[in-house]
């Protein structure tokens, strides 16, 4: 998945405890699962057990699906508690009550957001069924805490015990996942300086989404490409103030380089042993301890393992005996830069289709460890909160799936059920949670590709660049219905892939974003499974560990032509670096040299 922002925790956490443990000897052990033991747990509606394996993946058995979470609350807590109280702090802008001022400015991100107040909001919506999990896996994480002789370390260290776990708190996790993985909001700032500061067909030159490797998987269905600019380009060139000037803008508005993930399944009709494999690889930032918490749980005849995100009661990426699944990051468009108009006499007032209407304002009370409390003024519109950066030296309000009450449930709880890649599809399909792609396998040997999460349906503009929405023209209406959102079952080639990149969706599809990562990946991943005969689970192990590169070679090829003889004449040091070039082998190895 793609990473594109996230808060650098490991560091400051490391120091924060480094100060914290300066003539501190507490008892700093924390209690660990044995591998082979197995754990009853108490005050369920039937029996549960919690079984560890030599990893400490732990195997809960139960009779009913909600005990077989409150099972799930008691591990993950058990094993995971400072993780799960940083990821609901993290979300919920609570991380300098525990860390310090130098977590002042992401908690301050998250209040003007107002994460909060939308996970109660979309708890307040979720389907029984949904709260009634949720309610089961606080039940089980607070039962843990009760129970605990002695807190993980980091407590110990930090100096304070986790408050009782809320169904709010699993609703605030998912919302950092949203956080997490999107892309949206700086690449729309990107495009609207660009739009508002370059000629029309350099921009389109530049926004052009459909790589050659792209391209090449699209096939009919790639765009043209725009022709260069080379006129407007060289004028560009002369005019060093105006280039100064977006530069400036960019650089406050860029954000960082994402990474990727990659899935791919592949059909029975291509396997050794005629059953559909399913590979993926979910790329999030590393960390201690991962992202995810891998888990199986057995429960009314039912049987699903996978990883769960600690916290959410839900697995995101697993199997359940009958349908395999695994994701990837959309890169789709859930969000939109509002333009807001602001009276040029009433500033505390904004323009909307029905006139003028003053901003919601409130207070944010942030408490600091050791200092003061720091009060934050938050302000909405009818469409979000005002972004806490402006955009162009104007304000844009924030119209964000992740934060609306109908873009957000625990659709993926239905997973355990889904018989073939149709109904997993269906249920995928009606999920609302962070864009995904998703790569199905049952066990009938059969593929799929399809999406997750909600899709706004735009009116009067294409969501591309910051817009107004005051006169009403432009806006969203509701979401594209599930049964809209495409699907690719049973493909000709006997596999599908995903890598983040741009998919053929063909006639009639909505659009689903165009800030796709490029499509080498895609591409390479392709090339090799079209080779491949009487593929094995070890055979995609192999293709998962793949290094060659040759979405260099083309760079290669260039410094290999600037590097020639005259340039080595003048610079004879660059001979040695144009050896180590040509010698390279195409492989992004560990020891490779070039």
């Amino acid at each position: 998945m793609r990473n594109v922002r996230s808060l650098h925790l490991s560091a400051l956490l490391a120091l924060a405890i480094a100060g914290c443990a300066e003539g501190n000897q507490a008892d700093v052990r924390a209690p660990a699962p044995r591998a082979g033991s197995a754990t009853t747990v108490s005050g369920l509606e039937g029996a549960a057990t919690i079984a560890v394996d030599g990893l400490g993946i732990p195997a809960i058995r139960a009779a009913s699906r909600l005990d077989a979470l409150r099972a799930l609350g008691v591990a993950t807590a058990r094993d995971r508690l400072f993780q799960l109280d940083l990821l609901r702090r993290s979300s919920g802008g609570r991380l300098a009550e525990v860390l310090g001022r130098d977590l002042l400015e992401a908690d301050t991100r998250q209040r003007l957001y107002g994460f909060p107040q939308a996970a109660a909001a979309i708890l307040a919506r979720l389907p029984a069924s949904q709260r009634a999990a949720l309610d089961a896996y606080a039940e089980g994480v607070n039962a843990y805490l009760r129970s605990a002789e002695t807190l993980p370390v980091e407590f110990q260290q930090l100096g304070y015990r986790p408050e009782p776990w809320r169904p709010e708190d699993s609703v605030l996790v998912v919302l950092g996942m949203f956080n997490a993985l999107s892309v949206t909001e700086d690449a729309e700032r990107t495009r609207t300086v660009l739009t508002r500061t370059l000629p029309k067909r350099v921009t389109a030159f530049l926004f052009e989404d459909t790589d050659p490797y792209t391209k090449a998987l699209l096939g009919a269905h790639a765009p043209a490409t725009p022709p260069l600019p080379a006129e407007e380009l060289r004028a560009l060139v002369t005019e060093s103030r105006e280039r100064a000037w977006a530069a400036a803008v960019l650089s406050a508005d860029a954000g960082e380089a994402p990474v990727g993930s990659n899935g791919w399944a592949v059909a029975g009709q291509r396997t050794r042993d005629g059953r559909a494999i399913l590979a993926n690889d979910m790329h999030l930032e590393l960390g201690v301890p991962n992202i995810f918490y891998r888990a199986e749980l057995r429960y009314e005849g039912r049987e699903i393992a996978g990883v769960v995100l600690p916290g959410v009661p839900m697995v995101i990426a697993g199997t359940n005996g009958h349908v395999a699944w695994g994701m990837t990051n959309l890169d789709g468009d859930a969000m939109d830069l509002v333009q807001i108009e602001t009276h040029p006499e009433r500033p505390g007032e904004y323009r909307t289709p029905d006139g003028w209407r003053r901003f919601d304002v409130a207070q944010e009370t942030i408490e600091v460890r050791g200092e003061p409390d720091v009060a934050v003024t938050v302000r909405g519109t009818i469409w979000g909160r005002v972004a806490p950066r402006p955009l162009l030296g104007a304000e844009v309000a924030v119209r964000w799936t992740a934060l609306d009450p109908e873009g957000v449930d625990l659709g993926l709880l239905e997973m355990d059920h889904a018989r073939s890649v149709e109904e997993a599809a269906a249920v995928m399909n009606a999920a609302g949670g962070p864009g995904c792609n998703v790569l199905l396998a049952d066990r009938r040997g059969r593929v799929a590709w399809t999406v997750t999460g909600r899709v706004p349906r735009r009116r009067g503009f294409d969501g591309s660049v910051s817009v107004s929405w005051a006169d009403g023209r432009a806006g969203w209406d509701g979401y594209v219905p599930p049964a809209a959102l495409p699907r690719v079952v049973d493909p000709p080639s006997g596999f599908v892939v995903n890598a983040n990149h741009r998919m053929p969706l063909g006639e009639g599809a909505p659009a689903l974003g165009r800030d796709y990562a490029n499509g080498y990946r895609a591409y390479r991943i392709t090339e090799r499974l079209r080779e491949a005969r009487s593929v094995t689970e070890a055979d995609l192990f192999a293709l998962q560990l793949d290094t060659e590169a040759r979405f260099f070679d083309v760079y290669r090829d260039l410094a290999l032509r600037a590097l020639d003889d005259a340039a080595l004449s003048r610079r004879p040091a660059l001979a040695e670096a144009r050896r180590a070039i040509a010698a390279w082998d195409g492989r992004a190895d560990v020891a490779g040299v070039g």
